[in-house]
């Protein structure tokens, strides 16, 4: 009897335990049911591509890519600073250099400027006095007047009539110097064309006039011996105004200064051919 009832009271047992733990199951599936479940985690594929260049010319797909040097690191503060002084230092001693072979290049050209002036001074001079030379020859062939026909002035049997001075030789000077003037003279004559060539080849004119310091012609040039020929007579005293003040011609001056103020003072008288 015992026994029955402790076989009864073990089952019982068994079935409330069986009752608590179902119970509980059912409970924890559904408290499970009414949470919600975590949403899964979104991934974004993402991949490294190379993008094309802009062009109209396409690259050749068998060609080796190009490979870029990457550039050198910037040096070191200090070491940049070093090298911009030295940079300055070159360019400074450069300009330097520049600069004096320039003042020697200008010396130079200073030189040869100088040089070269004084070579055509001296030889304009060289040309002046050949000339000069020249003209003297030329004037003492023309010298084939003989002074005694001249009309017979005081002081000398040979003396000119406008003559004044008291010196033998002032004489022959003054024949030179006018020899040479007339010379002179000559070279600008210009005989007029209405004169046929047999006629004027005979023809001579003596023309008087005055001269300044300057070697130009002052006052009105005149005639004191004419050629018999109007036209002859007024194209000499046009050849002598065209030694006047404002042209580039000019009378030459006596180097004897007893001659010279006496041509001054009393004037000139040369002669002009139609030769």
């Amino acid at each position: 009897m015992t026994r029955t009832r402790d076989t009864g009271e073990q089952v019982l047992s068994a079935g409330t335990a069986i009752f608590v733990n179902v119970t509980i199951f059912l409970a924890m599936a559904l408290a499970g049911l009414a949470v919600d479940e975590p949403e899964e985690p979104q991934y974004v594929m993402a991949a490294m591509v190379e993008l094309p260049r802009l062009g109209e010319t396409e690259p050749d797909p068998k060609a080796l890519p190009r490979i870029v040097k990457p550039p050198a690191p910037p040096p070191p503060e200090t070491d940049a600073v070093s090298l911009s002084r030295e940079r300055e230092e070159e360019l400074e001693k450069t300009r330097k250099k520049k600069e004096a072979e320039k003042r020697k290049l200008d010396e130079e050209r200073r030189r040869l400027e100088k040089k070269r002036k004084r070579d055509e001074a001296r030889k304009k001079r060289t040309e002046d006095r050949n000339r000069r030379k020249l003209l003297m020859a030329e004037a003492l062939e023309d010298i084939d007047d003989d002074p005694r026909a001249e009309d017979e002035a005081p002081g000398f049997k040979q003396g000119h009539k406008l003559g004044r001075s008291t010196d033998p030789n002032s004489l022959r000077n003054k024949q030179v110097y006018a020899a040479l003037v007339s010379a002179v003279l000559q070279r600008q004559f210009e005989v007029p064309a209405t004169i046929a060539a047999e006629v004027r080849s005979r023809l001579v004119v003596e023309v008087f006039f005055k001269i300044d310091k300057n070697g130009k012609v002052r006052g009105q040039p005149k005639v004191v011996k004419s050629s018999g020929n109007t036209f002859f007579d007024r194209a000499a005293e046009r050849t002598v105004k065209r030694f006047g003040p404002g042209s580039g011609l000019r009378v030459p001056l006596p180097t004897d200064k007893k001659l010279k103020a006496t041509i001054l003072r009393d004037g000139i008288r040369a002669r002009m051919k139609g030769r």
